[in-house]
């Protein structure tokens, strides 16, 4: 009995010797492991709609993921405030308006996209880490339906401070696409301003206004529309309170494209140190609305295609 015992024994542990290894998933088999999507946290300089909207907008996409911070009018305890998010590795920041975005610059190593900022140049926020969304509507469908009011528009002129190369060259670009050259003038002061906005008269037919306070006041402003309505020159305008001193039509950006930019930037940054792309992305949309009195002044007519925008200052 012993003896048999002891060859069943034997059999046993020949068998357990030579049983197949499980197969191994190949390297590029491997099932990925699913990625925990980072925090954010949005940043807004004060409660007005230009801001408060945008971030509505994100914290209803981002969710439980999302959460908003008021900021104060205090800099320096804004910075105080963020210096507890130093260094959490699982959150992204959002920033909108220039004192959110000024403060967010003390994330030296976090993931931050600003919006709602125009002379972003002027505070030196870019870094490969802080990279930005456009406040200036589409500038493609500007021209666009600039070129659809007035078909015979070839000359446009626009005015800015200094530091908007890039943003004038794309809108160049977006110009010349519908047969429109853009005539542009870096100034330094409202003086100056002026003295190029009435030295361009001869050569466009109208006027590209961009939101830039430091060099358009506004009294400065109303000096150019009267200037504009009086010489029969269209204007474009960046506020429809403005289409009551003269503009032909106003584009505004959409809150929901905005947010829709700064979003695709966060996930594109998920698994980077940095954040990928150019330093400013540009919208897709606008918010648009035109001055029939100042079309009928200006004999225009106004497709039948935009009379949905059409509105009587």
């Amino acid at each position: 009995m012993l003896w048999r015992l002891v060859i069943i024994l034997l059999v046993l542990l020949v068998q357990g010797c030579v049983l197949p290894k499980q197969k191994e998933l190949p390297r590029d088999k491997v099932l990925p492991q699913k990625i925990s999507m980072k925090q954010v946290v949005i940043l807004v300089s004060e409660d007005i709609p230009a801001y408060s909207e945008i971030a509505k907008a994100l914290a209803k996409q981002l969710g439980k993921r999302g959460s908003v911070t008021n900021l104060g009018e205090d800099q320096l305890g804004n910075i105080k405030m963020l210096a507890a998010y130093r260094n959490d590795e699982n959150k992204q920041f959002v920033s909108i308006g220039l004192n959110a975005a000024v403060a967010a610059k003390s994330l030296i190593n976090r993931q931050v996209v600003f919006c709602q900022v125009f002379n972003y140049q002027d505070y030196n926020l870019l870094t490969s880490r802080h990279k930005g969304v456009s406040m200036m509507p589409s500038m493609s469908r500007t021209f666009g339906t600039w070129k659809a009011l007035a078909p015979d528009i070839s000359d446009i002129g626009v005015i800015s401070g200094p530091g908007f190369e890039d943003m004038i060259q794309t809108a160049r670009v977006a110009a010349a696409s519908f047969g429109i050259k853009l005539h542009h003038e870096t100034v330094n002061s409202d003086k100056e301003y002026l003295y190029a906005y009435k030295q361009m008269a001869d050569t466009v037919q109208g006027y590209w206004l961009l939101p830039d306070n430091r060099v358009l006041s506004g009294n400065l402003l109303r000096d150019v529309m009267t200037f504009s309505v009086r010489n029969s020159k269209q204007v474009a305008v960046f506020s429809d309170e403005l289409l009551n001193l003269g503009g032909l039509f106003s584009t505004v950006s959409d809150y929901q494209d905005i947010a829709q930019h700064v979003l695709d930037r966060l996930e594109k940054a998920q698994i980077k140190e940095t954040i990928p792309g150019p330093d400013l992305v540009y919208l897709d949309k606008l918010n648009l609305r035109i001055n029939s009195v100042m079309a009928q002044r200006l004999s225009l007519k106004i497709p039948e295609q935009f009379k949905k925008y059409e509105s009587s200052p």
